[in-house]
């Protein structure tokens, strides 16, 4: 039996999902969507996984490129796993709906509350301490139900949700590919290529041993949690400032922010 997860993590969340999933399933394959998808096909796989986080209210756009790209058997035990802390928004529907686009459906569909880990917006919440443990076992329960095929119908968008939606995600999405613009390196970098190689939109080259930023950003912000030596900074790119809204305008990334990243997932687990 051929068992396959595809996953979108920039802070580990996600990927430690798929690691209890991939474990409790046994003989079965993590491919990080950096990858090329005519690669890795699931035409002839017999259980499909999907885990991501949930970004301004849906999947990241790296993680919808990838599954529109991608072959997979329609007759397929097919399940997604979304991490997210509030919103959920219609992050299973834009799955559901690429997936009936090639004939193939969600079987089974679960969200697990993580530590939020947008490092530039706030601190991390709620304390790692009390969550760490709730999410480890949710993610436990949710690989037993996996690994028994188990069916769950998948959430819907609320109807508050999906009325808000235009108005408080569409303006930030319209202006995303500005977000890198806030990144800069100080003294500090040591030009490793760490943040390059965690990238999962691989958006960062190395050029003269400094990172710069290609503008397909998801706003993971693995390469910020990941650098070893903490050498990311972050200003408020223009665009957000010209948006007027006070989240933007709040951006900010002090120098004494924690840069959460799970605890149970290092750098080279998210490299290729």
């Amino acid at each position: 039996m051929k068992k396959l997860i595809y996953c979108f993590s920039g802070t580990g969340n996600s990927f430690r999902a798929a690691q209890i999933i991939a474990d409790t399933l046994k003989d079965t394959a993590i491919v990080n969507v950096r990858k090329d998808p005519s690669g890795y096909s699931a035409e002839d796989a017999d259980v499909i996984g999907f885990v991501c986080p949930v970004y301004e209210w849906d999947v990241p756009g790296r993680m919808r490129e990838f599954i529109s790209q991608l072959s997979v058997n329609p007759n397929a035990y097919i399940f997604m796993v979304a991490t997210y802390i509030a919103v959920l928004g219609k992050a299973f529907e834009t799955v559901e709906g690429i997936l009936s686009s090639k004939g193939a459906h969600l079987s089974y569909a679960r969200t697990v509350r993580c530590v939020a880990s947008q490092c530039i917006a706030y601190p991390p919440f709620p304390p790692e301490k009390l969550m760490l443990p709730l999410m480890e076992k949710n993610m436990r329960k949710t690989a037993r139900e996996i690994s028994e095929m188990k069916h769950r119908k998948y959430p819907h968008m609320s109807a508050v949700t999906r009325k808000l939606y235009p108005k408080m995600m569409v303006p930030f999405l319209n202006i995303e590919h500005e977000y890198d613009k806030g990144f800069y390196t100080d003294s500090r970098c040591t030009g490793c290529s760490t943040c390059a190689r965690v990238c999962p939109a691989k958006n960062i080259t190395i050029i003269d041993r400094r990172p710069e930023w290609n503008h397909n950003c998801c706003g993971c912000n693995a390469c910020v949690v990941y650098c070893p030596a903490k050498a990311i900074q972050f200003k408020i790119p223009q665009a957000y400032l010209e948006l007027g809204n006070p989240i933007s305008k709040g951006l900010k990334l002090p120098a004494k922010r924690k840069r959460y990243h799970n605890p149970h997932i290092k750098a080279r687990d998210l490299m290729d």
